[in-house]
């Protein structure tokens, strides 16, 4: 009876001692993964573009939004939308505002889960 005993503990010690190697060279690749991420300047979210008569829409797709980080700027000739989500990610993305919406107005919204850009043509 003994030798069984100590064959099993000797069998459950090797797999205790994988298990921690395995653990720590998740915990290592993560570390790497998340100090690439943080060195990348940002992600670009997926977006779809609708085009209308008077305006366009964008609706952007960012998983795990954090509402407090939206940022939306207009310049001239570019809209550019940054955000960051729960995990920390910084996403960030510039679109040419094509020139027959010049000086337009945008309206920002997020509806399910996703931040809805529209830009509409002011009134002249």
């Amino acid at each position: 009876m003994p030798v069984y005993k100590d064959l099993q503990d000797m069998v459950r010690k090797a797999i205790e001692a994988e298990m921690r190697e395995m653990e720590e060279m998740v915990e290592t690749m993560s570390k790497q993964i998340r100090e690439v991420m943080e060195n990348e300047s940002y992600l670009t979210p997926l977006y779809t573009e609708v085009w209308k008569e008077r305006e366009v829409i964008y609706v952007v797709d960012v998983p795990r939004l954090r509402d407090e980080t939206i940022y939306v700027k207009v310049n001239d000739q570019t809209l550019e939308f940054s955000c960051v989500d729960s995990n920390g990610l910084k996403y960030k993305l510039r679109i040419r505002i094509p020139s027959e919406l010049k000086g337009c107005n945008v309206k920002v919204s997020r509806v399910r889960g996703r931040v809805t850009l529209k830009l509409v043509k002011e009134e002249s």
